[in-house]
C-alpha cells in the first residue's frame, strides 16, 4: 500500500468521523432542528478530513508494524530481489 492509498483511506475515515461528531456538537450548539446538524456534519467534516490526512497515515503505518511483529516467527528471511535484477529460471 503506497502513501496516497493510505491519505485517501486515512481522509475518508477523517471525514466521515468528522461528520458524525460534528452532526452531534452542532445540534448542541445549534438547537435547531436539521440546521445545527448539518452545520456541524460540514464543519466536521472539513476539520476531519485535515485531521485524517496527518494522523491516519500514521496510525495505518504503526498498526501494520504492529501486525508484522505478530505475524513474524523469528525465522531469517532471504532479501527479496533488487529491483534491477531478474530471478533465474530454473533449467
Amino acid at each position: 500500500m503506497d502513501d496516497s492509498e493510505k491519505e485517501s483511506i486515512s481522509k475518508t475515515a477523517g471525514v466521515g468521523a468528522g461528520m458524525l461528531g460534528g452532526a452531534k456538537v452542532g445540534q448542541v450548539v445549534l438547537p435547531i432542528p436539521v440546521v445545527g446538524s448539518f452545520a456541524g456534519a460540514v464543519l466536521g467534516g472539513v476539520v476531519g478530513s485535515e485531521v485524517g490526512k496527518r494522523v491516519g497515515k500514521a496510525l495505518i503505518n504503526g498498526v501494520t508494524a504492529f501486525v508484522d511483529t505478530l505475524r513474524d516467527d523469528g525465522a531469517p528471511r532471504p532479501a527479496p530481489p533488487a529491483e534491477d535484477e531478474v530471478p533465474a529460471s530454473p533449467s
